[in-house]
């Protein structure tokens, strides 16, 4: 039932809400974690409180967080209040939360540390090969500050061949972690052939995204070989646990990938000169001390006589084959001249030369034996001429 100027509870709870999130609105709260929960949805559920009071918190999904929650850790988080409705309870919207305190930034560092170090993150089996003398590096650092142009003068002073190519990224504050994963797999998307992740020196706050879960996760997970150059020689991050190889600083990582140098090229290269030409020297020395031994052995002493008596053994056998083809091609002759003779014998004309002569009745040549018919007419062909004739 409606009563006249009353409101249903959504109705109060909307106002409320609506005072909360406009009177209080963003806040940064101090507290101790309690009743944490990372439920499957991604989403995080807990308490803030301190000696006198407590508040519900949430932190959704997709939030970054750079160390993991634990009941009892003290942090500092920013968020805006709110109500949430169904239980009519306010709650602190949490956009981000940090440890209070060195202290509890370092225990997070150990608890990310730990967990990742179970996970076989750490382990070297998985760690890839830094190539020798590389000819295309990536860089994920900041465009702005001392440390990219200390790995750029060392690079091109060290080796000027490589080309660099450089992916600006943001390396603190809570859009860090996320920047620098996108940094190595656009990197990693190139044709580098290792990736160095770096910054200059700063506070543990400051070096804080190299100690994200997810960069590690990205750094792991990179196919190629990555140096992490973070922060001061002292300054240890769960990046460098990860990386294929630490550098102490972000000079050191250029140096790291330039370990043979131009120069030691150039003179690994005349070295090997030198000893190709000692090489080649000594084989042809050997090769002229085989020709002298050969020139003195008996064989190569009788080697003239040896090519005048084949020359003449070749002279001999020449003028045989000589002799040889013209006795067969007498012969030859001789047998052709004999067979043409035969030939001139056999031929049906061969008669006429002695004084016979033909008679053709048409085309046929009579021979003695046929009858002749009176009156028909024949040819009669002598040696020199043929004429007709009549049958009487």
């Amino acid at each position: 039932m409606q009563i006249d100027g009353s409101l249903s509870v959504s109705e109060i709870t909307l106002q409320i809400r609506t005072l909360l999130e406009q009177g209080i609105g963003s806040v940064i709260v101090v507290g101790e974690i309690s009743n944490y929960k990372h439920h499957s949805s991604g989403h995080r559920y807990f308490s803030l409180k301190d000696e006198y009071a407590q508040m519900s918190a949430v932190m959704w999904k997709g939030k970054p967080l750079q160390f993991p929650l634990t009941d009892g850790m003290k942090v500092i988080a920013k968020g805006n209040i709110t109500l949430y409705p169904p239980q009519g309870r306010y709650q602190l919207d949490c956009q981000s939360i940090l440890p209070l305190g060195t202290g509890d930034l370092y225990l997070a560092f150990e608890e990310l540390k730990k967990k990742l170090s179970s996970m076989g993150l750490f382990d070297h089996s998985r760690k890839k090969d830094i190539p020798a003398f590389p000819l295309k590096i990536g860089i994920a650092t900041s465009q702005t500050g001392a440390a990219v142009q200390d790995m750029l003068s060392t690079l091109q002073r060290r080796n000027p061949l490589a080309e660099v190519i450089l992916r600006p990224t943001i390396v603190q504050g809570d859009q860090a972690p996320k920047d620098i994963v996108m940094a190595i797999r656009e990197l990693e998307a190139t044709e580098c052939e290792v990736i160095i992740i770096a910054r200059g020196g700063g506070s543990i706050e400051d070096l804080w995204a190299f100690n994200d879960e997810e960069v590690a996760y990205a750094i792991a997970d990179c196919t190629i070989p990555i140096i992490s150059g973070v922060g001061h020689e002292t300054d240890i991050t769960i990046a460098d646990f990860v990386a294929d190889r630490r550098a102490a600083t972000p000079t050191a990582a250029a140096e790291l990938v330039s370990s043979i140098t131009i120069n030691d090229l150039h003179a690994h290269l005349e070295a090997s000169g030198d000893s190709l030409r000692r090489g080649m020297q000594l084989h042809f020395s050997r090769l002229k001390d085989t020709m002298s031994r050969l020139k003195e052995h008996s064989g190569f002493r009788r080697l003239s006589e040896h090519i005048r008596n084949a020359s003449q053994r070749n002279d001999e056998l020449s003028s045989r084959m000589s002799v040889s083809m013209v006795r067969n091609i007498q012969q030859s002759h001789n047998i052709i001249k004999s067979l043409e003779l035969q030939c001139l014998a056999l031929h049906p004309y061969s008669p006429l030369k002695k004084g016979f002569a033909l008679l053709k009745r048409g085309e046929t040549i009579l021979n003695s034996s046929e009858e002749l018919t009176h009156g028909e007419e024949l040819t009669l062909i002598r040696e020199r001429d043929q004429y007709s004739i009549k049958i009487d």
